[in-house]
């Protein structure tokens, strides 16, 4: 009888153990909210190009200027000669497509837009 209670009691202890248990497995893994969507594409006045550390700044619209790296890989529209052509478009409208790595923004695609005439 001792035993048997003994028995009874364990169990009965263990029950909101594997309640516990059970509610925790059958959880599901949370959403990773840290991964942002692509942003927006920005669409402005083409500042400066540096192609030694291969940067340019873009002033938008609204009197932001914004910069960008770019790479080898960067899809360039609409200048001569890729990446070594967008430093003869010094004023040029350009539209950047980019991706956000960190604190920088790296352009992933430059469209150089035709000047009006």
């Amino acid at each position: 009888m001792k035993t048997a209670a003994i028995a009874i009691a364990v169990t009965l202890s263990a029950a909101p153990l594997s309640v516990t248990l059970a509610s925790q497995q059958t959880q599901p893994a949370p959403v990773e909210h840290a991964r942002a969507k692509t942003p927006e594409p920005v669409t402005g006045e083409l500042l400066t190009l540096n192609p030694d550390t291969k940067t340019l700044v873009v002033k938008t619209n609204a009197d932001t200027e914004v910069k960008f790296s770019y790479s080898d890989t960067t899809e360039i529209i609409g200048a001569d000669k890729g990446a070594s052509g967008l430093a003869t478009t010094h004023g040029a409208t350009v539209t950047v497509h980019y991706d956000v790595h960190g604190t920088a923004n790296i352009a992933t695609k430059i469209e150089v837009h035709p000047k009006d005439r």
